[in-house]
């Protein structure tokens, strides 16, 4: 009889500790885990854009700015030049070379520009405050190449800042 009661106590309590045990696990599941290693990717024919993704690994408030990181590869015999980004969520986006604004971005024929750990395309005036583990449509323009919109991930992302071969030993 004992036995009996005390089964019934188990299960009286069963539904408390399940869900304590869901709320318990819910807080250790980061925002941003479905985001992918290293940025969202896109193509425009022949030119390839890889890890695509808005820096923001604490957020970013609104009017703030936020750099855009991302690796261009053409794959064309023909050089092609990153003209413009737009996106509903800033009021302007500047290209950049060396910390100064330019009109474009070269894309050597059959080369690769990797501005995914350097300025190069900056979203200023954010509309809206950003939030890690959303997305926010991008637009790329470019002078050949057909423009291509991204569904693009608000960082941080999995993929870790590379090291410097000299200080990394």
């Amino acid at each position: 009889m004992t036995i009996i009661k005390r089964g019934r106590t188990a299960i009286r309590w069963l539904p408390v500790l399940l869900a304590l045990l869901t709320v318990a696990g819910c807080g250790s599941i980061p925002p941003f885990q479905d985001l992918p290693a290293g940025g969202v990717d896109a193509e425009s024919g022949r030119v390839v854009i890889d890890d695509i993704w808005v820096d923001g690994p604490h957020g970013i408030t609104a009017g703030g700015s936020a750099p855009l990181r991302l690796a261009i590869t053409n794959e064309s015999p023909t050089a092609d030049t990153l003209v413009g980004v737009s996106t509903p969520i800033a009021e302007r986006v500047v290209l950049e070379q060396g910390g100064h604004p330019v009109a474009g971005i070269a894309l050597p024929a059959s080369g690769f520009v990797d501005l995914e750990w350097r300025t190069g395309v900056e979203l200023e005036g954010l509309r809206t405050s950003l939030i890690p583990g959303t997305y926010v449509p991008v637009t790329l323009r470019f002078a050949h190449a057909t423009p291509v919109t991204v569904r693009t991930a608000i960082g941080p992302l999995a993929a870790p800042e590379p090291q410097n071969p000299a200080t990394s030993a």
